[in-house]
């Protein structure tokens, strides 16, 4: 009997033959490793398959819910006190909401009853008229800028326009209007203002229309009127040189109160016509004719018709 040799390899059936197995080596077994290894990577993170009801397998898509947006605070608004939508620290009048121009507190250095100097503040007020409160409370009997005062409120640039001052200061109409003096010429019974003074004391009623002496201004306003008007037709004069037809209308007139009151009427030569004089006299009278050519007088104070 012939038994195989050693080195005789195995035969295994295959076929209608017989083929020589082979032996599986080490590499063989590495690589069928490594393959198993990589196909069961990811399968965690691959959605299950779920029965569909037609019998079709589906991925499972179960969404990650995604985080809630933080919200963002909103702004806290600035101030604005008068509710004009323009905050406080740009808004130039904070106060009012309709942002009308108006003057800075002014500081006036005044006299008081009391004889002693004081600093007192005329706030800005209403419809960028000063209020004079705090003056009239200190009963205030003369008062100074020390700065020149420019219009900035659409009243107080009218006051400037009603003043005729040409110097665009204001100071005098606030000084006017804070005092409250005994002695206000503007105030005394019987007063007549000038046609300066009316434009003044217009002016400052404009800044001040309840000062306590507004209603004695207005009196003296009122008087003073009708000599403007008189002034203005030449029906009102005082000393000096007049031509008769041009600069004054002939006529009667009268004057009061003088001392050493001098006139007389004169022609085209300069030749006295008719003069006239008294060291003193309650009542003077003279008759301008429309032939004289002019007429001059010295200290009789002012001449007004006599009816």
């Amino acid at each position: 009997m012939t038994f195989p040799h050693r080195t005789a390899r195995a035969a295994r059936w295959v076929g209608p033959t017989l083929t020589p197995a082979r032996r599986v080596g080490p590499l063989l077994i590495t690589a069928l490793l490594v393959t198993a290894a990589l196909a069961g990577c990811g399968t965690e993170d691959r959605p299950a398959a779920v029965a569909s009801p037609n019998g079709d397998s589906t991925a499972s898509t179960d969404p990650t819910p995604s985080p809630s947006p933080t919200p963002t605070p909103s702004p806290s608004p600035l101030p604005d006190r008068d509710g004009d939508g323009r905050p406080d620290l740009s808004d130039p009048y904070p106060d009012d909401p309709k942002n009308v121009p108006q003057q800075e507190p002014v500081i006036l250095e005044c006299t008081t009853g009391e004889e002693w100097t004081a600093s007192v503040t005329v706030a800005p007020g209403k419809g960028g008229r000063p209020d004079f409160t705090e003056a009239w409370s200190a009963k205030a009997t003369s008062c100074e800028a020390p700065t020149a005062i420019r219009p900035v409120s659409a009243l107080e640039k009218k006051a400037l326009k009603a003043s005729k001052y040409d110097d665009g200061d204001i100071a005098t109409l606030y000084t006017i209007c804070a005092e409250i003096d005994p002695d206000d010429a503007y105030a005394e019974p019987g007063f007549a203002a000038s046609a300066e003074q009316i434009a003044e004391i217009n002016a400052a009623l404009l800044l001040c229309p309840t000062h306590p002496y507004a209603k004695k201004w207005r009196a003296a306003v009122q008087r003073g009127q009708v000599d403007a008007d008189l002034e203005a037709q030449g029906r009102l004069f005082g000393a000096g040189t007049f031509r008769v037809g041009k600069e004054i209308k002939p006529g009667t007139y009268v004057t009061t109160d003088v001392e050493g009151c001098y006139w007389e009427r004169q022609d085209s030569s300069g030749q006295t016509i008719d003069n006239y004089f008294t060291n003193s006299a309650r009542r003077v009278q003279v008759t301008i004719r429309s032939s004289d050519y002019a007429f001059n007088s010295e200290n009789c104070g002012q001449w007004r018709p006599a009816s």
